[in-house]
């Protein structure tokens, strides 16, 4: 029994003394640490770099160095850099920060989110200040850049920052600098939909022709199948190239791998629409009723089917592509026409006198159609 006691009490005492090795700072350490306690900055600044000296391999250095010191004075770039040196020295190290124990890893993704969601979200609330004040614009774009800016310098991977950067500078009418960043969104993160998707938008707006914008979107359309908007400026970009039969193909092929019938009804409503582009209005028709049957909500497919019959009746006034001219056909589907934009009428109350201009105006084409 006593032989047990003693082996234990050995034990005991080993085991104290080792954590009282590993809880041991180094004095730089400590007096670094002491000084943090009494908000003493300048002493802050003189001894942590003391302290990594003489420990080395002690990654929570270099964190409490990026956190108290260099985010204190806004060096974003140093902060970056600093947690960077921690997670090479050992990213799994559990360390304390603040009086929060974790892997060095998980210590430095909170802290690199937490800057930067700040620096972000500042950059956001300056931003909305254009809409109450448009006089002021270029003031709080600029002041928006800045922090946007320090985001992207806390967080060089981070894509939406580089894509909100992009569209900041063209606000500013800056177009190569939009360029610049939205390409940087992307060959940070050439994966990320937004990223492409937003490329695709600001390359245009900067005049940059279909032809070097479709990329972006085929990638886009990649990432998300089913992405309507998506999948509508790749099939625009392909019919503004002439190349119209690929326009269709993408909707073709999205409606087929499609299940949910709101999306299916979406593509199914911009198929219409490119076929009615096309004046191709039977396909447009068809289209358009599948996409009404899909979501009968959706009164803009009812409004694509107007459309749709509206131009088969003008096909049968003029007898043009192909088309014998047949007054009495014609009048038929300038009725169905208008009785479609009056079902829709009598829902969307909040256009009803444009509604109203079109009805007069296919009124006044079936009208002639019927008196000759």
């Amino acid at each position: 029994m006593i032989h047990w006691l003693r082996s234990n009490s050995n034990y005991l005492l080993a085991t104290i003394a080792g954590l009282f090795i590993i809880a041991c700072s180094s004095q730089e350490y400590t007096t670094a640490k002491l000084a943090i306690q009494q908000s003493d900055w300048s002493k802050v600044e003189e001894w942590l770099p003391k302290a990594m000296a003489v420990e080395p391999d002690n990654p929570e250095i270099p964190i409490v160095y990026a956190i108290e010191v260099h985010a204190r004075n806004g060096d974003w770039e140093k902060m970056s850099e600093m947690l960077q040196k921690a997670m090479s020295i050992d990213p799994k190290k559990k360390v304390e920060i603040r009086a929060v124990f974790l892997p060095v890893s998980e210590q430095v993704n909170n802290y690199t989110q937490y800057y930067w969601a700040e620096q972000f979200n500042a950059g956001v609330e300056i931003f909305k200040k254009i809409q109450e004040d448009p006089d002021n614009k270029k003031k709080y774009l600029n002041q928006a850049i800045e922090n946007f800016t320090n985001a992207s310098k806390i967080n060089p991977k981070d894509a939406q920052t580089y894509t909100t950067l992009s569209k900041c500078y063209l606000d500013l009418g800056d177009k190569e600098k939009a360029i610049k960043f939205i390409q940087t969104a992307v060959e940070k993160n050439p994966e990320n939909f937004n990223a492409n998707f937003t490329a695709g938008q600001i390359m245009l707006r900067c005049g940059l022709t279909s032809e070097e914008v479709i990329p972006y979107y085929q990638k886009a359309v990649q990432i998300e199948p089913s992405n309507s908007n998506a999948l509508r400026e790749l099939a625009s970009m392909y019919y503004d190239v002439d190349q119209k039969e690929k326009s269709i193909q993408v909707f073709k092929d999205a409606i087929k791998n499609e299940n949910d019938k709101i999306i299916k009804a979406d593509l199914f409503f911009n198929l219409g629409v490119i076929y009615n582009q096309m004046k191709n209005y039977e396909e447009a028709e068809k289209s358009f009723d599948e996409a009404y049957y899909l979501n009968e909500d959706d009164f803009e497919a009812a409004l694509g089917m107007a459309s749709a019959y509206e131009g088969l009746g003008d096909k049968y006034f003029n007898g043009t592509d192909g088309f014998t001219k047949d007054l009495d056909l014609a009048a038929r589907w300038y009725r169905k026409a208008e009785k479609k934009i009056k079902d829709v009428k009598s829902i969307d109350f909040e256009n009803a006198a444009e509604y109203q201009r079109q009805l007069e105006l296919i009124r006044y084409k079936r009208d002639i159609a019927e008196q000759n």
